[in-house]
């Protein structure tokens, strides 16, 4: 790569490849990024040479399965997210097409995650493991906000990585699991992705709560041997972040 700024695409690179393996595809000659997906739908980008310094991609096609065109709605859809020149945007902007497609091509299912269904309190005895990957968590408030579930769930544990991308694992009865992402969803992010949802209990090396790491892979000790119970959730997480 000849350009100053393709050092941080490189490296983007690389992480979408782990993300989503033999799914991508980068032409340095063309500067075109192409993802598709399992069923051959398409997105294909064209990144400027400022990109990701000073410019946004360009979204030149994205078809669904049947050859449908979503480029317009795909444009729309990014467009909102007020991605910022300067930052890392592929993951936001494909989070975003999967977006479009899943809504496009199926009608949407009954939202899991408005809390107990009246008359039942199956949500208060169960448990609930969620994953999210993030474009990037660096803003002190959203960091506050990941570390403290609020008052109503006090029983939430996990551990959250800050930085490029973002990483959140939660456990927990699952109504306080559902309240505390929830209210993660509320704010602004460039991307939010539910990686995994199982309704089981997982338990961490540090105990209980929830406690901030720096690197993927202090998450990935944290989630490889329960304290309790000596066992580990490794395969999991990396197969939901991608890694594996």
């Amino acid at each position: 790569m000849s350009h100053p700024e393709d050092a941080r695409l490189e490296i983007e690179l690389q992480l979408l490849n782990a993300m989503y393996p033999g799914q991508t595809h980068y032409s340095p000659k063309s500067r075109e990024f192409k993802f598709s997906d399992d069923s051959h739908a398409a997105l294909l980008l064209r990144l400027p040479d400022t990109y990701p310094e000073a410019a946004s991609p360009d979204i030149v096609s994205a078809t669904d399965a049947a050859k449908n065109d979503l480029r317009a709605h795909t444009k729309r859809a990014v467009k909102e997210l007020g991605l910022a020149p300067g930052e890392e945007a592929l993951d936001a902007v494909i989070a975003t097409f999967l977006h479009v497609l899943a809504s496009t091509t199926s009608p949407s299912p009954p939202d899991r995650d408005t809390g107990p269904t009246p008359g039942t309190d199956d949500r208060l005895n169960t448990s609930k493991t969620v994953i999210i990957w993030l474009h990037h968590l660096l803003n002190t408030n959203k960091r506050k906000l990941a570390l403290s579930p609020p008052p109503s769930t006090p029983l939430v544990s996990g551990l959250t990585k800050p930085g490029y991308p973002g990483v959140l694992v939660y456990s927990g009865p699952a109504s306080a699991v559902i309240e505390h992402v929830n209210t993660l969803k509320a704010q602004n992010w460039q991307a939010f992705q539910v990686r995994y949802e199982e309704q089981e209990l997982w338990h961490f090396a540090h105990g209980t709560g929830v406690k901030e790491v720096e690197s993927m892979s202090e998450v990935v000790k944290g989630v490889e041997r329960e304290a309790a119970t000596g066992k580990g959730h490794k395969e999991e997480f990396l197969k939901a972040v991608g890694i594996k």
